[in-house]
């Protein structure tokens, strides 16, 4: 029977690839390059993209990441799958091919899994012809098995690590009210923080002369650090709490803009003048004197008595105890801590933050050094420090170096600017050292600023405080009764009544004290160290009453699954881009290589196996399988045989192949 089938006079890329081949290669390429696009995207993107955040806050990196390498794996499969077809047809049609593997070759111009297909039905038996075929279906199959791992690849270099968010609370607690419920229930006599042992250290937020312009505060006038052979002054350090109490939390926040309670940290200490000295023993060692500065610091007020008297020595009344062994300066400084008083006539400085013209002073305070004579040994006399040595009746000689300090700590609430960089360092613990039976305080120390090298506040892991105006706009009458006070400073409070030296209060508080002053030999930052952490013990104890409420805006660093190295992607990317080009590669050389050869024609590649080299035996060939048929061509001598497609008048088949 002759169906009269009409030859076809197609020709063109169209007619040798078929339009679904066509759409699928086009398609196909098109989606590559979408996913690369996008992994760049995932890659490469700022923080700042919109469109990247949500993807990233949202928990899809990795999904987004194994999606789209499904996606490039199954695209990347399909056109490997096309171009076997086009390499087989290549083959038959300007290589050459074992006749054993002709139907197979011919076959996988229709249907096969992959490149890797027609290497293992070629196996070693390329024609020098067809090196250029094999060696595209090698690099295919390279490429194309490859990138059955992309996701492996990408993941391996995905992990966690923080990226910055910014968000708003509209109800952020940030202090007591004044004239508010929670003040007016408050007990009159606040409880002493001096016995805590703190377990945590919050960051805070620092401002000082040395870190910025004055200039840009309005023209206001903090006061300048200052250091002489008898004076030394810490200056204007202004110090905000924020009213984060989550540590986790605080831990991550890199800006801060809201209310929060700023603290003058100013302390000036200097050598005094000591006289009526008194050494008693009825209720402890307790040493009384008088004590008078011979230099007055910068912001110093003297306020006379109503009659005009000027007698501005300082009273003071200190309980110590007395180290008997060692010299001094020894690993341990017996100090203690006292408030001194005036009577009548007053002076000390003031926190610049006031703006009245009739200024609140800030309290005066004296520190003891206190050691038996019989341990004193070659001391040396420093300059900060005035020299007494006291003997009574029945009480052992006692050596004293006393110094005297004033301070500024008052405290208001600001709406304020805090920023510190992402790379900071999270919140130092005070650590027990058994083996020498002491608190480790290096940690503690540097985040306030007692360090034996001067650091900014990113190496401290503190916030840098915004300069703005720093004034009081309507000063309250009575600075220490307001809710701004009883937040911080209220914890100075009970330093008036109580004992402050070693075993008399929180051992884990006294070694900041002592160990401050120890590092620098500088009482000032000792003190101002120890009056920071006081407040803010007091700050965190109590925030959990704030009744004031505002807005605020927090930037905190948020730890979400993201890229983190190049490597893998610049692997995938490559992988990928060869691939394409071995796709654009074959299909050039398809195109170039003739018409006799199509793919995705069933019927066409069967009835070109027709042909002089198969005419005698193929017909037995259709109830044996294809061990048998290699066997018999084998041993006719035809396993050897090159063959490939010719056409011949009006048909195209078979025809054997010179090697």
């Amino acid at each position: 029977m002759n169906l009269n089938i009409p030859r076809s006079r197609r020709h063109g890329l169209v007619a040798q690839l078929g339009k679904a081949s066509i759409l699928l290669v086009v398609s196909l390429f098109i989606v590559c390059l979408g996913c690369l696009m996008f992994l760049v995207f995932l890659w490469g993107a700022s923080e700042n993209n919109h469109f990247w955040r949500t993807i990233v806050l949202a928990g899809w990196t990795a999904r987004s990441i194994t999606i789209t390498s499904l996606v490039l794996r199954w695209a990347t499969a399909a056109q490997a799958v096309t171009c076997t077809s086009m390499l087989a047809a290549i083959l038959l049609q300007t290589g050459a091919v074992p006749l054993p593997a002709a139907a197979s070759v011919s076959i996988i111009r229709v249907n096969n899994p992959g490149p890797w297909f027609l290497l293992g039905k070629m196996k070693t038996h390329w024609h020098r012809g067809s090196l250029l075929v094999g060696l595209l279906a090698t690099l295919l199959t390279l490429t194309t098995l490859s990138l059955q791992f992309t996701s492996t690849v990408l993941l391996s270099q995905v992990g966690i690590a923080p990226i910055p968010v910014e968000s708003s609370n509209l109800q952020t607690h940030y202090g007591i009210m004044t004239d508010g419920d929670t003040y007016r229930y408050m007990p009159e006599r606040a409880p002493s923080f001096l016995d805590m042992t703190p377990a945590r250290y919050p960051a805070f937020a620092e401002w000082n002369i040395n870190n910025t312009d004055p200039h840009t505060t309005d023209n206001e006038l903090p006061f300048p650090p200052n250091t002489s052979s008898n004076m030394v002054d810490t200056g204007t350090v202004l110090r905000a709490f924020l009213p984060i109490n989550d540590d986790k939390k605080r831990n991550q926040v890199t800006e801060y803009h809201g209310w929060a309670t700023v603290v003058d940290a100013r302390v000036v200490c200097m050598r005094p003048n000591i006289t009526n000295v008194v050494l008693s023993s009825d209720n402890g060692y307790t040493l009384t004197g008088l004590a008078n500065i011979p230099q007055q610091p910068k912001g110093v007020i003297q306020q006379e008595t109503q009659q005009g008297g000027r007698n501005f020595s300082a009273s003071f009344s200190c309980n110590f105890y007395v180290a008997t062994g060692g010299n001094y300066p020894g690993p341990d400084w017996p100090l203690s801590l006292c408030r001194a008083s005036y009577h009548n006539s007053r002076q000390g400085i003031y926190s610049f933050m006031q703006s009245r013209l009739d200024k609140v002073l800030g309290d005066t305070y004296i520190i003891l050094n206190a050691t038996s004579s019989e341990a004193v040994g070659n001391l040396e006399n420093y300059g900060l420090w005035d020299t007494v040595t006291v003997s009574d009746p029945g009480i052992r000689s006692i050596f004293f170096e006393i110094t005297m300090c004033m301070s500024t700590f008052q405290a208001q609430r600001l709406e304020i600017d805090a920023t510190r960089p992402i790379s900071s360092l999270s919140e130092p613990t005070l650590v027990w050292n058994a083996p020498v039976g002491r608190w480790d305080t290096r940690a503690v120390l540097r985040q306030l600023g007692v360090a034996t090298s001067k650091e900014s506040t990113a190496e401290r892991g503190l916030f840098d405080l915004a300069p703005r105006p720093w004034h009081w706009s309507i000063q309250p009458d009575y600075i220490d009764l307001t809710g701004d006070a009883k937040e911080t400073v209220d914890g100075l409070s009970r330093l008036e009544d109580t004992p402050l030296y070693a075993g008399m209060v929180s051992d884990a508080q006294f070694s900041i004290f002592r160990d401050a002053a120890m590092s620098k030999n500088n009482p000032a930052l000792a003190l101002q160290a120890f009056f920071t952490r006081l407040c803010s013990i007091c700050y965190y104890d109590r925030i959990s009453m704030f009744d004031a409420v505002g807005p605020s805006r927090e930037v905190a660093m948020v730890q979400v699954t993201r890229p983190l190295g190049w490597t893998a992607f610049i692997i995938v990317v490559v992988v990928v881009v060869a691939h394409l080009v071995w796709v654009i590669i074959i299909t050039v050389i398809f195109r170039r290589s003739g018409t006799l050869s199509s793919i995705e024609n069933v019927w066409a590649s069967i009835s070109q196996l027709l042909g002089p080299v198969t005419d005698d035996w193929i017909k037995d060939a259709d109830t044996v399988d294809d061990k048998e048929v290699e066997l018999s061509l084998k041993q006719r001598g035809l396993d050897k045989v090159l063959v490939g497609i010719t056409r011949v008048e009006n048909r195209v088949y078979l025809l054997s192949k010179e090697e």
